[in-house]
């Protein structure tokens, strides 16, 4: 009765927490989370003097040509990459792989707009729209099963902090970076350097939880056999 109960109670320790499996150590799980804990912390530390060196030793502003926003661009080439070698490395999620490396190469695109906008304003939009088009297109022609490859690959437990940098990104850094809010804040006090600081800081720490859950997610699925 007492080994029937448990082994229920393992059985339950097993749904809990899917992550691990009852062969893990103790000193796996413990070495998991401060791996977690100290890629945190590289990121902060990497956001904080991204923007330091802009604001301090630079010219004091985060314009096109920083080292913040550089560094947002090349986090962009790191995910839409990432992606891109799923693609063709695991034939089973080519096309939902292809569809996501499209998206942040799409994002990565509209980062450059300083310099497209140098040939005519809004050009940047050409070269997106051409990749997203291109991409849409051959996820359709596999149909259904480009939903079912974005099934398994939504299915990396690291693809929640993937959402999450994406959702900081597209809906958290927007709305509190929008200059009518900060003057609302400063009202006559207001300083633009400030509102930038708190915008561009937030986008880079988006970009950061999104290329490090990239890289997580396809080297977990390229590692399965």
């Amino acid at each position: 009765m007492k080994n029937q109960s448990k082994t229920e109670e393992q059985t339950h320790m097993s749904f809990e927490l899917p992550e691990f499996t009852l062969s893990q150590s103790t000193s796996q799980v413990i070495y998991k989370r401060c791996q977690t804990a100290l890629i945190v912390l590289a990121i902060g530390i990497v956001a904080n003097l991204a923007l330091r060196i802009d604001f301090v030793l630079l010219n004091g502003n985060v314009g096109e040509i920083s080292v913040t926003e550089m560094l947002q661009q090349l986090l962009l080439i790191v995910a839409s990459g990432s992606f891109a070698y799923l693609a063709r490395k695991r034939s089973e999620v080519k096309h939902a792989a292809v569809l996501m490396s499209a998206f942040f190469a799409v994002m990565f695109i509209r980062e450059m707009d300083f310099w497209f906008d140098k040939i005519v304003h809004g050009a940047w939009v050409v070269p997106a729209a051409l990749v997203a088009g291109s991409a849409i297109f051959y996820a359709v022609k596999n149909g259904k099963r480009t939903i079912d490859q974005l099934a398994l690959i939504l299915a990396s437990p690291h693809m929640n902090l993937l959402v999450t940098g994406v959702m900081l990104l597209l809906v958290f850094s927007r709305l509190f970076g929008m200059g009518s809010f900060w003057h609302d804040v400063m009202g006559d006090d207001y300083v633009r350097a400030v509102k930038n600081i708190a915008e561009e800081g937030t986008e880079l720490l988006a970009y950061c939880l999104i290329a490090v859950a990239s890289l997580k997610t396809v080297l977990g699925i390229t590692r399965k056999k």
